[in-house]
């Protein structure tokens, strides 16, 4: 696809948005229109139109950028769909400016893909091969393309269901699929279009495509086992697999690769997440003491089962990156013991009961915009739970409760939209909480939660 010589609209100037404007700076476009809903940002060689204007434009340009999540049920992109105007993003331009003889690895699924994507880029350069993780990581694929001067051979991109909405010929050479739950239905309104935005990864295959999937996945081995392509599968038990676990070996293609417990990650999610790496690593000829090294060096990243502290013999654990259901159930496997979980934020309408009654689920203290509907779900659960007012409290509340060698779980299974940017923040605002305990379980008037009375 040429963008050379062509008209865009930029709809959305936050990061995606910003990144894509550098990189079409650079390429001869006839014109940069820009807007966005919240923000209004003068940019040098671009025209800024106001929001409730922008409709009005559809006509003067060829194509319209959309940063991800901006829903599609609103005028201006119902309107450009009428008339025919491509819908596309960052990824799928920088995919045309990509030299061919560089290597693109996409990875999805519902939870993992951060951890996933860091892991390979660590490990592929261990090896001396010259990776980068962009995409939703946090690095914009236009930015990197534009800084790459021969330093990548690899882009490891970690796709959302938001961004991979927007490809047109987008194709990877290395296609992941981690897993697949319901997720982010707020957007995508029904779980058929939340999947087939993730199916888009492999919209255009080719003869040397690699796909890499999930076999303990119901959903994904029903879509991907049929698809004519070189498959390759993961697996927590299955044999069958081309990398699976027997007596705590990870095995790949009959040879041992390594010991689970040299992993310090906790959870068998982890393995789901390391094992398509390794994978990798095999195809790429990477040798196996340089896979061992890489993995069992990666102690996580923050907010996904970090450890915090331990106080009094209480551990406080961040999972505030478990923003769905799936992921916080993830999080409360990985314990061999009961916890108890702070859960709540943004409502999304997500179903909590499976969370309430999972064995380890001790005591909830629930939060946020859906604390009182956890509650009366535990209630009709018979689960015991506490509603608070505000993390603060519901913290405090846990550490007072907690007896010696209790666990207490930070782990939403919501988005933090009703208090916080992101989950980073809600994340950072957490950690301090628990720094900032005193180191006796003495705290006035934090016995009960004032939401609860």
């Amino acid at each position: 696809m040429e963008y050379r010589n062509k008209r865009f609209m930029i709809l959305g100037l936050k990061k995606t948005g910003l990144s894509t404007i550098r990189f079409l700076k650079t390429i001869n476009t006839l014109k940069i229109y820009t807007t966005d809903q919240n923000l209004k940002i003068d940019l040098s060689d671009t025209t800024y139109i106001e929001y409730d204007e922008a409709i009005n434009y559809l006509d003067k340009i060829d194509y319209l950028v959309k940063s991800p999540g901006i829903p599609y049920d609103i005028p201006i992109l119902e309107k450009a769909h009428v008339l025919n105007i491509p819908i596309i993003n960052d990824i799928e331009i920088a995919y045309h400016y990509i030299e061919k003889n560089k290597k693109i690895i996409g990875i999805t699924g519902s939870n993992g893909k951060t951890t996933t994507t860091t892991i390979l880029e660590r490990l592929l350069r261990e090896a001396n091969i010259k990776a980068l993780s962009v995409g939703n990581i946090g690095k914009p694929l236009l930015d990197a393309l534009q800084e790459d001067n021969n330093e990548v051979d690899v882009y490891v991109l970690e796709l959302s269901s938001f961004q991979l909405l927007d490809i047109h010929e987008f194709n990877a050479d290395i296609n992941i699929f981690l897993n697949i739950t319901s997720a982010h239905l707020d957007y995508h309104h029904t779980f058929d279009h939340y999947l087939n935005a993730k199916l888009n990864l492999i919209k255009n295959l080719h003869s040397d495509s690699i796909i890499i999937y999930n076999l303990d996945d119901e959903i994904l081995n029903t879509c991907l086992s049929d698809v004519n392509a070189h498959k390759y599968t993961f697996s927590l038990i299955n044999p069958e697999a081309n990398i699976y676990i027997d007596d705590d070996m990870i095995i790949y293609n009959k040879e041992q690769i390594m010991n689970v417990h040299d992993i310090k990650l906790l959870g068998k999610h982890n393995l789901y997440n390391i094992m398509p790496c390794i994978i990798v690593g095999k195809l790429l000829n990477v040798d196996n003491k340089v896979i061992r090294s890489a993995i069992t060096n990666f102690v996580g990243l923050p907010h996904r089962l970090e450890h915090v502290k331990t106080i009094n013999n209480i551990s406080f654990y961040n999972d505030s990156k478990s923003t769905n259901v799936a992921s916080t159930l993830s999080a409360l496997a990985s314990f061999n013991q009961a916890v108890i979980l702070l859960l709540g934020g943004y409502d999304r309408g997500q179903e909590f009961e499976e969370i309430i009654k999972h064995k380890n689920t001790k005591l909830v203290i629930a939060f946020g915009a859906t604390k009182d509907r956890i509650k009366m779900i535990a209630e009709k659960e018979n689960k015991i739970c506490l509603a608070c007012e505000s993390i603060e409290e519901t913290v405090k509340v846990a550490y007072r409760l907690a007896k010696s060698n209790d666990i207490i779980l930070f782990s939403p299974a919501s988005a933090s939209w009703d208090e916080f940017p992101d989950y980073e923040v809600r994340g950072d605002y957490f950690k301090r909480i628990v720094n900032n305990l005193p180191n006796n379980t003495n705290l006035e008037d934090a016995y009960e939660c004032k939401g609860d009375k």
